[in-house]
């Protein structure tokens, strides 16, 4: 962890407040090369491309399965690069992509490319079930909603007293509990 000492006491050696806050702020905005399409670091060869996770598998209609695309430089400093890459599935009438999500349209087996700075890496997709509708989880389709949004949090209804007369887990570590209130 990065930590800054900086002392009215001691403006010389740390240079002054404007110019240390400008060059935090400047170190903080990402490079990006022409057409707004990232490229590695100048001077720096990039040693593997990784997407996570390393196999999609959609099972049903509702389905959805996020990446994340990380590259490992030669110095073995790593960037996650996910809304720089380009995906193509070799066969678009079983799935689609839309931005880093992989979404179903029909059973089967294809490949996804990734492509990044003249690096790719290729990634299995199967799915099957599509025609198939999951019946609605509490577990799955309403606690995540609860935790977006924060409602089981320690300010709203997940609280020891609850909130108008609503009581749910702190942080949904009671599935049961909560499917009961």
């Amino acid at each position: 962890m990065f930590k800054m000492r900086w002392s009215l006491a001691e403006p010389r050696r740390c240079g002054s407040p404007v110019a240390l806050l400008f060059a935090v702020m400047i170190a903080a905005v990402p490079a990006s090369g022409a057409g707004g399409e990232e490229r590695a670091a100048p001077g720096k060869v990039i040693s593997r491309l990784d997407v996570f996770p390393d196999a999609v598998n959609l099972e049903t209609a509702s389905d959805r399965q996020s990446l994340v695309v990380v590259v490992t430089c030669a110095d073995d400093t790593t960037r996650e690069v996910t809304d720089s890459c380009r995906f193509e599935l070799a066969d678009v009438s079983l799935a689609q992509v839309q931005g880093r999500t992989v979404l179903p349209l029909a059973d089967g087996q294809t490949t996804l490319s990734v492509h990044f700075d003249g690096r790719s890496s290729v990634v299995p997709v199967v799915v099957r079930d599509v025609a198939t509708t999951r019946p609605i989880s509490f577990r799955l389709d309403v606690m995540p909603v609860f935790m977006r949004a924060g409602c089981n949090s320690g300010s709203c209804h997940g609280s020891a007293s609850g909130q108008d007369g609503f009581r749910l887990s702190l942080f949904g570590f009671d599935p049961d509990g909560d499917y009961q209130r």
